[in-house]
């Protein structure tokens, strides 16, 4: 399946916030939730988007689903028209040490194909942690 559309020209280091974006997502959702708590106080939620979940109290049930599916979904709460998968990578201490994720225009990677997508996106970040010594 080829997903052709151009997405914002994103540079490694770019700082994005851990609540919106799909590696945040991911990673927040791996960790305990009082920790969560503390970083959610700490750093805030301001909306970045219209469809930000910047309520903490809706974002830690949010972060609860992707804890229980294993994968998260950035649905335009980053960067408006785009949609992405992510997945969290972790080292052999059972650490969250990272992730990997897609992303696309919003139009092309619809429902249906996060349902076929998504479990590619965990297989990988799964296959990557086993490298790590990950078990």
């Amino acid at each position: 399946m080829e997903l052709s559309a151009c997405v914002r020209h994103v540079c490694v280091g770019d700082l994005q916030p851990g609540f919106a974006a799909v590696f945040g997502k991911a990673l927040l959702a791996a960790l305990p939730e009082d920790e969560v708590r503390g970083i959610l106080r700490r750093a805030g939620t301001p909306a970045v988007t219209s469809h930000t979940i910047d309520d903490p109290e809706e974002l830690v049930r949010h972060l609860r689903e992707i804890a229980r599916r294993g994968y998260a979904i950035d649905d335009e709460e980053n960067e408006l028209a785009t949609r992405c998968i992510g997945a969290t990578v972790y080292d052999y201490r059972n650490t969250p040490i990272g992730g990997i994720s897609i992303s696309s225009m919003a139009f092309e990677l619809d429902e249906q194909r996060v349902r076929v997508l998504a479990p590619l996106v965990v297989g990988a970040a799964r296959e990557i942690s086993q490298a790590l010594g990950h078990r």
